[in-house]
């Protein structure tokens, strides 16, 4: 049986990837739409994971959540991690922003994501809020938990953060250069990684949603200056 688990989160959850991947560079659809495809297949599988296993990670979460949410630690860790992660970004986008390839930004927001500077405060707090945890629920609770909890605590660790770091690839291929591509993939392993930590001890994926928000709204921010 866990053998069967193993093989269902790791083979659902890379045709997950490659149907985003498809969808995103191949098929070219809206961003509306790619939204709704992300929450069919982010939903889809692990839902279907919780109603033949029974193990249902979401609400271990929400209940380890709320066991922990009085430990001053973990928050604390949690808030200064957000607002590290916040800075660092800004200011490596600051830094790096001569590397990047502005115009080819500024094309994927407009003609593939159709996303301005008039919509960009609506896609900002739905990618900040709602796409933050619905990766969190994927990645850390649906990939890295479950196969923590049957026995595959190391491989969750690998495998959670190398999917997470694909998994970007489609929003960024044509940005940056190579070297700066690799640094990023690169980053986000780290970063699924330190996510995972933040989940590990308390079981529940929504100790590291806080600093991907952080995240996230860094990445809005960053948005908003490559298109003013």
């Amino acid at each position: 049986m866990k053998t069967k688990k193993l093989l269902y989160i790791i083979t659902t959850s890379l045709l997950t990837i490659a149907t985003l991947y498809i969808t995103d560079q191949v098929l070219m659809l809206s961003y509306n739409t790619k939204i709704a495809v992300k929450l069919i297949t982010f939903l889809t599988f692990p839902l279907i994971y919780i109603f033949v296993t029974k193990d249902n990670i979401i609400k271990g979460s929400i209940e380890n959540a709320g066991r922990n949410f009085r430990k001053l630690k973990i928050k604390s860790i949690s808030t200064i991690l957000g607002l590290v992660l916040f800075l660092f970004l800004i200011g490596m986008f600051s830094i790096f922003k001569g590397f990047l390839d502005m115009e080819s930004m500024r094309t994927d927001f407009a003609d593939k994501y159709k996303i301005t500077k008039d919509n960009l405060l609506f896609y900002g707090l739905y990618m900040s809020f709602v796409n933050s945890l619905l990766e969190e629920y994927f990645f850390r609770g649906f990939i890295f938990l479950n196969l923590k909890k049957i026995g595959y605590r190391k491989t969750g660790y690998v495998t959670s953060s190398i999917m997470f770091a694909i998994y970007h690839i489609a929003n960024f291929q044509n940005w940056f250069s190579p070297l700066l591509y690799i640094l990023a993939i690169a980053g986000l392993f780290v970063g699924g990684t330190i996510f995972n930590l933040l989940d590990d001890k308390d079981n529940t994926f929504f100790n590291s949603w806080f600093v991907h928000i952080c995240a996230d709204l860094a990445i809005v921010l960053m948005g908003y200056l490559i298109l003013i």
